[in-house]
């Protein structure tokens, strides 16, 4: 519970610069700090998006979830054949995978009173 906390915290501060961030670019030169503006270009500026920038963003975010859903259901594949390969090893073997309440009877006991 901890740690949903400390990652909700750091969420909601990065939340705020981000708004501090941008409030601050949008102000230009009326805001509380100057703000030296290097380009009045939007396709050099790093907060307008352009339509080929949105369309390159939307790319780059496509490719990457494409890739990590892929990985993730590679993973999946792959550790479900092994517990399916384990299982069926220890079904052949003989060997139960639940376990009981009788206690066990050491080697050379008997069960003789």
């Amino acid at each position: 519970m901890k740690q949903v906390a400390i990652i909700a915290v750091l969420l909601i501060l990065l939340l705020i610069g981000g708004g501090l961030t941008m409030q601050l670019i949008s102000s230009g030169d009326q805001g509380i700090m100057p703000v030296l503006q290097q380009t009045s270009n939007p396709e050099a500026s790093p907060s307008e998006l352009v339509p080929w920038k949105a369309e390159q963003l939307f790319l780059a975010v496509g490719f990457i979830l494409f890739n990590l859903i892929g990985m993730a259901v590679t993973l999946a594949i792959i550790v479900w054949l092994i517990d399916r390969g384990i299982r069926k090893g220890r079904a052949e073997a003989g060997i139960t995978t639940t376990t009981s309440n009788a206690p066990a009877n050491r080697a050379g006991a008997t069960d003789e009173a």
